[in-house]
């Protein structure tokens, strides 16, 4: 059986989520999805516990990973050596930033941090991967946005104004990332 794997971000579980869950399930995928710790009560050792407690295979299809979630999987995949078909990263970056006026998101995205070291182990244990950002995130930096797909070797998808794809960007759907599920597997069989 195909499973998918769904990390979340710094404010939780969002719409599109639920819309990824029940299309893959279409496909055939058994779909992990949890609510982690959110905003203040993030840490990488409580996101980690989480997981671990879900009992994920060492080998999934699908993983996609939102937000801070995508620093969060890099860093666990390069310690528990999880290894994932296809990767995708929505609104990902690697690199700290700030956010003017939001010590409580700069405290988390600073202790989220991923090293050099595990992102590099992360390219040998994610076969295929894609980053999807939007010209018009107001939380994660354009510039950062780029630069995710060169620092992780993933293929850039640049989707104009969906925002950062979370809560506040009121995406329900995103159709872009099911048609590319999709065509993966079309590719695979």
């Amino acid at each position: 059986m195909k499973t998918a794997l769904l990390i979340h971000g710094y404010n939780g579980i969002p719409k599109i989520f639920d819309y990824f869950k029940s299309e893959l399930e279409k496909l055939g995928y058994e779909v992990i999805m949890s609510a982690l710790p959110t905003q203040q009560n993030i840490s990488y050792d409580s996101w980690k516990n989480e997981l671990n407690n879900l009992q994920i295979p060492s080998e999934i299809s699908l993983l996609i990973a939102h937000s801070i979630g995508n620093e969060f999987m890099i860093r666990y995949c390069a310690e528990r050596g999880l290894k994932a078909e296809v990767y995708i990263g929505l609104a990902g970056f690697v690199e700290s930033f700030t956010h003017e006026g939001r010590d409580d998101l700069n405290n988390v995205i600073a202790k989220m941090q991923c090293s050099k070291q595990e992102i590099t182990k992360f390219k040998t244990l994610a076969v295929k991967r894609y980053a999807i950002f939007s010209n018009d995130d107001h939380i994660v930096p354009y510039d950062i946005l780029q630069k995710f797909p060169q620092q992780t070797d993933a293929t850039p998808i640049m989707i104009p104004s969906i925002g950062h794809m979370g809560k506040k960007s009121g995406l329900e759907q995103l159709p872009e990332v099911i048609e590319l599920v999709k065509s993966l597997d079309e590719e695979e069989n």
